[in-house]
């Protein structure tokens, strides 16, 4: 898992970002519209609230962008069982990509036994299915940095990349502050090329990106892609 090399194209930045939009106040027609629009803007994936996974999947599988939602967002304190059922449903419903807000009480106590029990369950759960295009189901753990210590940031990416997490993340872009630079040479550092890293939160433009990218970052988690893709399109060479 190498350093993204630059420059990147449009549509080689594209397919590095999660576009997103989880706000509670949008209507469903809004919804639909911004499914529509970015289906075809070539993200890697379409994260939206679980309600609206089969909306998303009506539209992305016309496309190679999947879909994706989330689980036990944004506290990550949901009981073990309830967080597998949610994965459930949601892989039912047409997910393809799922990013889970790990137990951050459990990793600031340093509760192994409850932690990673959590992560081998969701691990194993995912392990039984497939996508609606055949392909592994991605689990992506979020560990809210900016809650963490550095030795808890190490020990949740241990953990995570012992059970086999697809990436650790850094974020849900819903607590004191979002990605940092540090923040994510530090996952990168500790990954040890075990685990990918997400850096979600705060990540505007295309500056922003390609700072998260050569920190070590191979996802990016942002609601503002179509920006940050126009800027790629106006400025190639920048």
């Amino acid at each position: 898992m190498t350093v993204t090399r630059m420059p990147l194209t449009a549509e080689e930045a594209a397919g590095l970002i999660d576009q997103t939009l989880l706000r509670a106040d949008l209507p469903e027609t809004t919804y639909k519209q911004w499914i529509i629009e970015n289906s075809q803007r070539k993200f890697a994936a379409l994260f939206v609230p679980p309600c609206h996974v089969p909306l998303a999947s009506i539209y992305c599988l016309e496309t190679k962008t999947k879909v994706g939602s989330v689980i036990s967002f944004p506290m990550g304190y949901d009981l073990r069982h309830t967080k597998i059922q949610a994965l459930k449903d949601l892989i039912d419903r047409g997910c393809e990509e799922i990013d889970f807000v790990v137990n951050i009480s459990y990793l600031k106590s340093g509760n192994d036994a409850e932690f990673l029990g959590e992560l081998k369950d969701l691990k194993a759960y995912a392990d039984t299915r497939r996508t609606v295009r055949g392909e592994p189901v991605v689990l992506k753990g979020i560990i809210e940095c900016c809650y963490l210590t550095e030795a808890e940031k190490r020990w949740a990416v241990e953990h995570l990349a012992t059970v086999g997490i697809d990436y650790v993340k850094t974020s849900t872009g819903t607590a004191t502050h979002g990605a940092t630079v540090a923040d994510v040479r530090l996952l990168y550092a500790s990954a040890n090329n075990r685990i990918k890293v997400k850096a979600a939160g705060g990540i505007r433009t295309r500056k922003d990106m390609e700072a998260m990218l050569k920190a070590g970052a191979s996802r990016i988690g942002t609601s503002a892609g179509a920006d940050i893709i126009a800027e790629y399109i106006m400025m190639p060479s920048f």
